[in-house]
């Protein structure tokens, strides 16, 4: 079946996955270009790692080709931006499940994602409730939100309720840049110690020093 989708692309990375369920799992990093929903990380008082400015066009038989050149042992991508799901659609899923990638998404939950995805990861960029109104058709469809509901955390804030139904939840410090915060970090442990159903998240990437 023919295929002409093209994507804008800030960034593509081979590199070890640092949070989160999968983190330690060898995989391309897709970053797409662009973020509709950038306002509300700056509402909230959190910086964006991407820049809005560079980026590539690829079409779907040079995305694939490019990637071979990557690796050509690793199936696995980490689809993320900005806010991939203003991209992603279920033909760009689709062309990459049949040429035998597993593929995650890490999304603010603005958008609800495409289907045949592997692993979704929501890191909530506005209410919960908000969430679960756009995703209700999806959440009936699959019998949970996401597979990972990863929350930051700063120093006093308290412990996210679990409104979004999710199989596996994430608390994360907030990070300075590429450094720990070491207070947030002990602040979570906190949390996750006096709330044993949620799990702790590092970016252990940053310590490890890799992207």
């Amino acid at each position: 079946m023919p295929v002409n989708f093209k994507l804008n692309i800030n960034e593509i990375c081979y590199s070890i996955q640092g949070e989160g369920f999968h983190a330690g799992r060898a995989v391309i990093f897709i970053r797409l270009q662009g973020c509709s929903s950038k306002g509300a990380c700056y509402a909230a008082g959190m910086e964006c790692d991407t820049e809005f400015i560079s980026g590539s066009e690829y079409t779907a038989n040079e995305l694939t080709e490019y990637l071979k050149t990557i690796h050509p042992l690793c199936r696995s991508i980490v689809w993320t931006g900005g806010e991939p799901c203003d991209q992603l659609t279920d033909e760009v899923v689709a062309w990459f499940k049949d040429h035998g990638y597993w593929q995650a998404i890490e999304t603010s939950g603005l958008k609800v994602p495409p289907n045949g995805l592997d692993w979704v990861t929501i890191s909530p960029k506005c209410a919960e409730h908000v969430i679960q109104k756009k995703w209700k058709a999806y959440s009936e469809a699959k019998g949970y939100h996401c597979d990972e509901l990863r929350y930051i955390r700063h120093k006093g804030q308290s412990c996210p309720q679990r409104l979004l139904k999710a199989k596996y939840y994430c608390i994360s410090p907030h990070s300075d840049g590429m450094t720990i915060n070491r207070e947030n970090l002990a602040h979570c442990i906190e949390l996750c110690k006096a709330n044993p159903d949620w799990c702790l998240s590092v970016q252990q990437h940053k310590i490890w020093g890799v992207l």
